[in-house]
């Protein structure tokens, strides 16, 4: 079996907070509840894969060299931008920060991909 990385762990505590907090506030709306326990699941399937999106992450980088760290870096930064929008426009709302806590998953996922494209290039 292939070895864990530190995203794997990254990936299982995204899944173990979003869970918790799920379950832990029972007032939270049930769309909001919802969007919390399929991106916790979301996580620990991305935790249980890692090892293969990792050869795929790989692959795709050596055919595409460039275009792969420069999507990457947009899209975590987009997705930045949106959870800051999200948060300031409904005023600081517990609900925007959870909202905005369940889209983490995006960011590691690509944040993973840029450290995979960098230890590959320091190996060349």
């Amino acid at each position: 079996m292939k070895r864990s990385t530190l995203f794997t762990f990254l990936y299982l505590a995204l899944g173990v907070c979003l869970t918790a907090i799920a379950f832990g506030y029972p007032n939270l709306p049930s769309g909001l509840q919802t969007s919390l326990l399929i991106n916790a699941g979301a996580s620990y399937i991305a935790c249980i894969f890692n090892p293969f999106l990792r050869e795929r992450t790989i692959r795709f980088y050596r055919r595409r060299r460039n275009s792969s760290v420069i999507l990457s870096s947009l899209v975590i930064g987009l997705t930045i931008i949106g959870i800051i929008w999200e948060v300031l426009s409904q005023n600081w709302a517990m609900e925007a920060f959870l909202g905005a806590f369940s889209q983490l998953i995006i960011v590691l996922g690509f944040a993973e991909n840029i450290v995979i494209i960098r230890q590959v290039n320091s190996e060349n």
